[in-house]
């Protein structure tokens, strides 16, 4: 997306119509800080996207009672008004499902609690857990882990956070006090002090982003940029700073996220409408989301005030070359998606696993995505984009799969009948002994 520098006088007059439109959590702390452009306040203020993501919300939902917290809706079926809704057809071409294998030859892992993250590559899929990172082929053949567990060279303690670029051929993970870096014949390359423990993105071979967790609400870098020594070169101040309130809900869907589009690192932090891209290690603004009366309200977060409630919050985003997907919850999870090539806010949301008690076991919650009406199998959840941007992907323990196809079936008149015989097939023959992760993987339309 090209932008543009405007004057201050166009950019005063954009301000002013945003922020009458909606409720933001903090372009007014941005925006004041734009005027200062000092060496660790870099902001460019282009013309952003705006996104009326509410509108969007009140055309397709009927509310149902609120709860008696105030602002969180529950939504129960009778309730929910599904013209419109996109499913599974409407954004992919393809869907295709990877089952991923215990052992080979040399080595057996089973994949438990703790899973971090599934990246997907060309020839790849890798597999971050808390205390191991996992590699397998396309096919889901096992084919080596990656490091261990240690303090020596090329160990580490945790995995807290970890990226993994195709085109460099590295995985990138942050564990305690530092940084290492892999190719992908699992071989230890480098590692580079690290103070932070936050979703880190190359920038290039000389410096990392890593975004800054804000849990305690009083942490005063939002972002910051590392070179190969592991020095701050670059850091970005919050502004939204506050005492932290007993009721507010703190974990990873308030953290901030960082992802990449193409070679274009974008960052959208917590309790913000904003999502940004850094570019000329400048935050430039990329996507305003314009929640209308869904914004949370700046007082829910700055206050103490256990009457006070969460309102809405987004828990990632994801670009591809056609669309922009945010999975979110207002009190119920749905994902927004912009079509960038029609220019269209359309809302996808799975009615249908609301009716299994099973889908709640294994569906995590705000990732409830597209009803699956190309093979009738599972709704396609966000997890994670390739690194190509142009498959999304969700995951599920083999086990827990099994048992909810056992229980719930699959849809009848699906659009590609040989695919769900093909699914039923590669169902029926999940054994946990053999078996890890279930991955589902649809490509997006371009």
């Amino acid at each position: 997306m090209k932008t543009k520098r405007i004057s201050t006088l166009a950019f005063a007059c954009i301000a002013f119509a945003v922020t009458m439109s909606t409720v933001s959590c903090q372009s007014k702390q941005d925006k004041k800080a734009a005027s200062k452009q000092s060496k660790d306040s870099a902001f460019v203020f282009t013309t952003p996207k705006v996104l009326n993501v509410g509108a969007v919300i009140d055309k397709h939902f009927k509310f149902g009672t609120p709860r008696e917290n105030g602002e969180n809706y529950l939504i129960p079926m009778e309730y929910v008004d599904t013209t419109g809704f996109l499913s599974l057809s409407d954004v992919a071409d393809d869907v295709e499902y990877v089952l991923l294998k215990t052992s080979n030859e040399n080595q057996e892992v089973f994949i438990g609690q703790g899973i971090g993250n599934v990246f997907l590559c060309k020839d790849y899929i890798f597999v971050q857990m808390t205390d191991n990172i996992i590699q397998y082929d396309r096919e889901g053949n096992l084919i080596r882990t990656i490091g261990r567990k240690g303090g020596g060279p090329g160990e580490y303690n945790w995995v807290y956070e970890m990226t993994v670029d195709d085109k460099t051929k590295k995985v990138i993970i942050s564990t305690s006090g530092k940084i290492n870096e892999y190719d992908f014949d699992g071989k230890f390359i480098r590692s580079q002090k690290n103070t932070y423990a936050d979703q880190l993105m190359p920038i290039d071979s000389n410096r990392i982003a890593v975004e800054v967790e804000n849990t305690w609400h009083d942490v005063k870098e939002r972002l910051v940029i590392l070179n190969r020594k592991g020095e701050v070169e670059k850091s970005f101040p919050r502004y939204q700073l506050f005492e932290h309130a007993d009721n507010v809900v703190t974990g990873s869907a308030y953290t901030p996220h960082l992802t990449k589009f193409q070679d274009i690192i974008c960052f959208s932090e917590a309790f913000n409408d904003t999502i940004f891209e850094l570019k000329n290690d400048e935050l430039q603004m990329r996507y305003y989301l314009d929640w209308g009366k869904y914004a949370m309200k700046p007082e829910y977060y700055y206050k103490k005030d256990k009457n006070k409630k969460m309102g809405k919050i987004h828990y990632s985003f994801y670009e591809s070359d056609r669309y922009l997907i945010i999975p979110s919850s207002i009190g119920f999870d749905f994902t927004v998606v912009y079509d960038k090539k029609k220019d269209q806010i359309k809302i996808a949301f799975s009615t249908k696993f609301l009716k299994n008690s099973l889908f709640s076991k294994i569906m995590k919650s705000g990732e409830k995505g597209f009803l699956n009406d190309m093979d009738g199998g599972i709704a396609q959840a966000v997890d994670a984009i390739s690194n190509d941007n142009k498959y999304i992907i969700s995951y599920y323990y083999a086990s827990d799969i099994k048992e909810y196809f056992d229980e719930a079936g699959y849809e009848a008149d699906p659009k590609y009948p040989e695919k769900q015989e093909k699914l039923k097939t590669l169902v029926n023959s999940i054994d946990e002994n053999k078996h890890n992760l279930f991955i589902m993987i649809s490509k997006l339309k371009e």
